[in-house]
């Protein structure tokens, strides 16, 4: 991959696994294979930066809690 070429990922999880689902007129909907995100959001990040942003993301994304789950 050349180093400024664009990559679409994913918001969640940054995943490079996304496949256009739906789209038309009023925009397009997004899948991706590894976190199952469906959404019109997506990311466009610099090959090269990929990573860096990979890290970044893990560092500002929550954790799920598994104590708080519903009965």
């Amino acid at each position: 991959m050349d180093g400024a070429q664009q990559v679409k990922i994913c918001p969640k999880c940054g995943s490079v696994y996304i496949n256009w689902i739906a789209g038309g007129l009023i925009g397009a909907v997004y899948k991706c294979d590894d976190c199952n995100y469906v959404g019109p959001f997506i990311l466009e990040v610099r090959a090269r930066d990929l990573e860096k942003f990979r890290k970044e993301l893990k560092k500002t994304t929550p954790e799920p809690d598994d104590e708080k789950k519903f009965d």
